[in-house]
């Protein structure tokens, strides 16, 4: 039988990262074994570093984004203005954007988008917090930049429509699509990321 011949190691190793979002078993496959063609060294230093990660990386009690301190770098820099919020759905959204070196704000990590066909509603995001801190800093605007997709579009709907409904005051606006639709914030371009965000739609 294949399972008395298969090393049990890489089978468990194959079942770890199959629990990670979008790792199926040819994406885990592909990783397991790329891994094993490195040195002996290299896999140790890779190693190390992802334990590291694991023991050290923080979510930031203020907007959620992936950091190594509590408050984040962002959150803490008394130069960023607290009167502008970025929401994104994830961390790595975020530091595609701050790669930019143009936005002088803070971000909102929403922790996904809003799904249905996969059991995600508003109340699985980060949403109640986003409310907190625009009324304890009287936000100027919030700026929506979740991916011009689907579920990005219907999430950043429901925020626009929440946030107009609560605050009467607040501007609220849209990145633009500058960015191809179905693509992602994270991987896009430094050009048309940054033409989106400073084209972005105010609404009324």
């Amino acid at each position: 039988m294949f399972e008395d011949y298969f090393p049990k190691v890489i089978k468990e190793a194959l079942e770890g990262l199959t629990k990670i979002p979008t790792y199926g078993e040819r994406t885990s496959s592909r990783f397991v074994y790329n891994f094993l063609k490195l040195q002996k060294e290299e896999r140790e230093k890779i190693l190390s570093n992802l334990i590291s990660l694991s023991e050290e990386i923080k979510t930031c009690s203020e907007c959620g984004l992936i950091s190594d301190m509590d408050p984040c770098r962002i959150c803490s820099d008394p130069k960023r203005s607290k009167k502008f919020i970025c929401v994104v759905e994830e961390s790595q959204d975020a530091y595609a954007i701050e790669r930019l070196e143009r936005y002088t704000g803070v971000y909102h990590v929403l922790g996904g988008r809003i799904a249905p066909l996969e059991g995600i509603s508003p109340q699985d995001l980060n949403i109640d917090k986003l409310i907190e801190r625009v009324e304890t800093y009287n936000v100027r605007e919030v700026i929506i930049a979740t991916n011009p997709n689907l579920e990005g579009e219907a999430t950043a709907n429901y925020l626009i429509k929440l946030l107009k409904r609560r605050f009467n005051r607040l501007k609220v606006s849209r990145i633009s699509h500058g960015l191809q639709f179905g693509s992602l914030i994270e991987l896009a371009d430094d050009l048309s990321l940054e033409k989106s965000i400073e084209k972005r739609t105010i609404f009324p």
